[in-house]
């Protein structure tokens, strides 16, 4: 340990940190952080830190950040810039597993400190005041993607909450035990209100994010959707909100808690009973987002297709709460929206030609006769629709049946009138 720290404040070491070891060494990425720790307790490296805290407070805090894997968090808060940028998920990643390794070091060292128990909780605030300002800093940034910065501001609060189930009682220990101090009170309340509120500014964030997709109309400003094509294809605003809706399906317990802790805020003030929180807003969602699906869709002038598009659209939404689990289809009212979009598709589209085998013409006009007109505008509308996009391999094998059962063997459809007209 003397050699390694003999770098001075410099980041680069000679020794490689506790960090990239375990990067290199560890297959499971969640236990990363307990094997970083269980190196540091057993080398006594809090101790040491400790001890060197006062007299080289900058150094001490670069390595302590470095061999976390966060040193970028100590470098950002002394503004400097980073030479290589991380991204969103490297940062989150890094930052809560750095986090975790700190609370158990911390909840681990405790018992070896006898006469340092104040200078540890010193050092217990300045390290964790500096990483839930980088947890709020990430809260208020508005340059991330929405739903990327969704699922971050998720995981770090869920970090958040967990570091300070497992430090402010190891803490507290320490508070007992010196119930003399006057400075060591004061140092867990400074703790206690960084938790809380970064973790209400992570909360704010997370409720303003949910609100905005349940909304759809605002998440599109946000994430600069393209203007909706004249197209059958699955719009990217439905490829977006299904997205959210799996997030929030993945994340529901710790979103209902933390959209609970919001309920003063519209429009959950009167929705925030009951354990069905997120079922709810999903479906509020998926409501908006065909409303706004069908009000766009008003720009499409051929009839025909604009249904192709909702119906593709329904489908999509239908396929992604089937893979979500746990929700019902019917209880969305997403199915019978579906069949709706089918049944008016299948009328606008194919209709026209079956009119032609069930027209009454004068006995005088023998031509075309209703078979040569059926078959024109059967050739009509094949050509129109050929190029037409049909993604799913599922909906487009449906739908070639449903077209097929109208046209050729339903009970108005081709196969019913040569059995009428025997003479045809």
């Amino acid at each position: 340990m003397s050699s390694s720290w003999s770098g001075g404040s410099d980041h680069r070491y000679a020794v490689a940190p506790y960090s990239s070891f375990r990067r290199m060494a560890t297959l499971e990425e969640d236990n990363v952080h307990r094997d970083i720790a269980s190196d540091m307790v057993r080398d006594n490296f809090v101790v040491i830190s400790i001890q060197r805290f006062d007299q080289t407070p900058g150094p001490v805090l670069e390595r302590w950040f470095s061999e976390l894997d966060v040193g970028w968090v100590h470098r950002s808060a002394l503004g400097e810039e980073e030479e290589v940028e991380l991204g969103l998920n490297d940062r989150v990643r890094s930052w809560t597993r750095g986090f975790a390794a700190m609370a158990l070091v911390f909840r681990a060292t405790q018992g070896r400190l006898q006469h340092l128990q104040l200078r540890l909780v010193r050092f217990a605030e300045v390290t964790t005041s500096r990483m839930l300002a980088c947890a709020s800093a990430l809260a208020a940034d508005s340059t991330w993607r929405p739903i990327d910065k969704f699922s971050a501001l998720m995981d770090v609060h869920i970090c958040t909450s967990h570091v300070s189930e497992i430090l402010i009682p190891s803490l507290l220990g320490e508070t007992r035990s010196q119930p003399n101090s006057e400075e060591m009170p004061n140092l867990l309340n400074k703790i206690q209100y960084a938790f809380q509120s970064t973790k209400d500014n992570l909360g704010q964030a997370i409720h303003c994010i949910t609100k905005d997709a349940e909304a759809v109309t605002p998440l599109l400003s946000k994430d600069s959707c393209e203007t909706f094509l004249r197209s059958a294809e699955i719009h990217k605003a439905t490829k977006i909100i299904m997205d959210y809706a799996r997030l929030f399906s993945r994340y529901r317990n710790e979103l209902e808690l933390v959209l609970e802790l919001n309920c003063g805020l519209p429009p959950y003030d009167d929705r925030c009973l009951g354990s069905r929180l997120v079922r709810r807003i999903i479906k509020q969602t998926i409501s908006n987002l065909i409303d706004l699906l069908e009000k766009k869709s008003e720009s499409i002038s051929d009839r025909s297709l604009r249904y192709l598009f909702l119906l593709n659209n329904s489908h999509f939404i239908q396929d992604a709460l089937v893979i979500i689990g746990g929700y019902s289809l019917s209880d969305s009212g997403i199915e019978v929206t579906y069949r709706r979009y089918q049944e008016i598709y299948l009328n606008i589209s194919w209709d026209p030609m079956l009119s032609c085998l069930q027209g009454k013409m004068p006995l005088w006009f023998s031509k075309p006769s209703p078979l040569a007109r059926f078959e024109s505008e059967f050739r009509r509308t094949c050509r129109h629709q050929k190029l037409w996009s049909v993604p799913s391999p599922e909906l487009r094998k449906s739908l070639r049946k449903a077209v097929i059962y109208k046209v050729i063997t339903g009970p108005t459809g081709y196969k019913k009138y040569l059995k009428d007209h025997p003479e045809k």
